[in-house]
């Protein structure tokens, strides 16, 4: 006697829940997948270095609550500055030794600043935007609550960096020293740091985007538990294991 065989069938509902599981699945990789995405880098400003039709001025003329537009003041020195609550449109500052500089709630739009030193710079609350610094040093730059949107710093030394509760976009750091970065409670999305030394980092509560620290030189740093949102390299994670294993309680011998 031949024996029938029969070929079983997968019950509908259980094909239809498989099929569905699967499809789950799918959505779930695509949405990790779009979620783990490029760090975005900066946007930033774009205009010619060393801007034509620019009037030569003199530091004195650099008052609080006054505008200045289209000027370049070149070579010269002061003790103290102070251009609070003022405007600068479109002005270069080139070869300037200032001991201290204060541009509290200023607007700063198109500026460019090239080898100048100061070592105080307040610029608490300063509206900054579209501008440049290349080859300045700075000793303390107290820019707590300022608004800075768009702008390159290049090969430039600061001692000591404030963007307390600060709003910092499309900032690019190249080739900087800086002593301490103090982010604490600030707001921070698409700043770069490209073969700068940042001795001491400190973000805590700080709300960052597309920070990238790749191209940073670490030393130290503050508070890693605040490091959402920025984008370190495997090399960077592990030369700062031991400040990571510290911060979570880990002794390490």
């Amino acid at each position: 006697m031949q024996r029938a065989w029969r070929t079983s069938k997968r019950p509908a509902h259980v094909s239809r829940r498989s099929s569905n599981h699967c499809i789950c699945r799918v959505n779930l990789w695509t949405l990790t997948m779009a979620a783990i995405r490029d760090t975005q880098p900066p946007r930033l400003p774009k205009f010619p270095m060393g801007g034509e039709g620019l009037i030569e001025s003199r530091l004195s003329l650099l008052t609080a609550e006054d505008d200045q537009d289209s000027r370049r003041f070149f070579d010269q020195q002061a003790s103290t500055i102070d251009m609070t609550a003022a405007a600068l449109l479109n002005c270069e500052f080139r070869n300037l030794a200032i001991d201290t500089i204060i541009a509290e709630r200023t607007h700063v739009n198109h500026v460019l600043v090239d080898s100048c030193r100061t070592a105080l710079l307040g610029i608490r609350s300063i509206g900054m935007e579209n501008s440049i610094a290349v080859h300045c040093s700075f000793g303390a730059v107290q820019a707590n609550t300022a608004k800075i949107i768009g702008m390159e710093i290049r090969g430039c030394r600061i001692d000591y960096l404030n963007c307390r509760d600060a709003i910092c976009r499309d900032i690019m750091f190249r080739d900087c020293e800086i002593g301490e970065l103090d982010g604490n409670d600030a707001k921070f999305s698409r700043i770069a740091f490209a073969g700068t030394r940042i001795d001491v980092l400190s973000l805590q509560h700080a709300i960052c985007a597309d920070v990238d620290l790749r191209g940073a030189r670490l030393r130290e740093i503050r508070n890693v538990d605040s490091l959402h949102g920025t984008t370190m390299s495997l090399e960077q994670i592990a030369d700062l294991s031991e400040v990571f294993a510290r911060s979570i309680g880990i002794r390490t011998q």
